[in-house]
């Protein structure tokens, strides 16, 4: 099974590495004597070390700016929220005073003629057709009733003028006949008398 080090854990063994193959190094030129190679492979371990050490000012120096930058940011933001909110919002209660009624006016000029016309076409023809619907019959029932009295009256003026003349020109056949049977009558006895006359 690997071992896995991560972050000062493993910067912690690795320094101890250096520091044993260093102090064994150093036991061995000190005791055993002088020897090129083991010189060499400390003064390697010695350079190797600083190095490393760079490494990790370069390291800690690029945390530590990452950690300052942080907190810096998170006051500034801080210092904004607590003095920006008042002159913000007296900021936007301007601009959203100035900039509103204009918008809403152009708004409205853009909307309302559309909405008015689609409006007026969907209400017009409803609201007409019931009120026809309402007034026709009754206007219909009595121009009807009225031409329908006309009609009779008319039907009973020429009924009754034609019943008249009927009748006036029968009376009137009748009295001729009679006047003409009278006058024949008059003139059988007149022809009668005047025969009996002459004999």
């Amino acid at each position: 099974m690997p071992i896995r080090f991560r972050g000062r854990q493993t910067q912690f063994y690795i320094d101890i590495i250096y520091g044993i193959a260093f102090s064994v190094g150093f036991a061995y030129l000190l005791f055993v004597g002088m020897d090129p190679r083991v010189a060499a492979f400390q003064g390697g371990l010695v350079l190797g070390y600083f190095l490393r050490v760079w490494e990790n000012m370069s390291v800690y120096e690029q945390i530590l700016e990452e950690e300052v930058a942080a907190e810096a940011q998170e006051a500034v933001a801080q210092e904004v929220e607590d003095t920006v909110p008042g002159a913000a919002e007296q900021q936007v209660t301007q601009e959203i005073e100035e900039r509103v009624p204009e918008e809403v006016t152009s708004e409205v000029e853009e909307q309302v003629p559309d909405e008015v016309t689609s409006e007026v076409e969907e209400r017009v023809p409803e609201e007409v057709t019931s009120e026809v619907e309402e007034q026709v019959p009754e206007e219909v029932t009595s121009e009807v009733e009225q031409q329908v009295e006309q009609a009779v009256e008319r039907q009973m003026e020429d009924g009754m003028g034609e019943q008249i003349e009927a009748e006036v020109d029968e009376r009137i056949g009748e009295e001729v006949e009679k006047r003409l049977d009278d006058r024949v009558e008059d003139h059988t006895e007149d022809g009668s008398d005047g025969d009996e006359s002459s004999r």
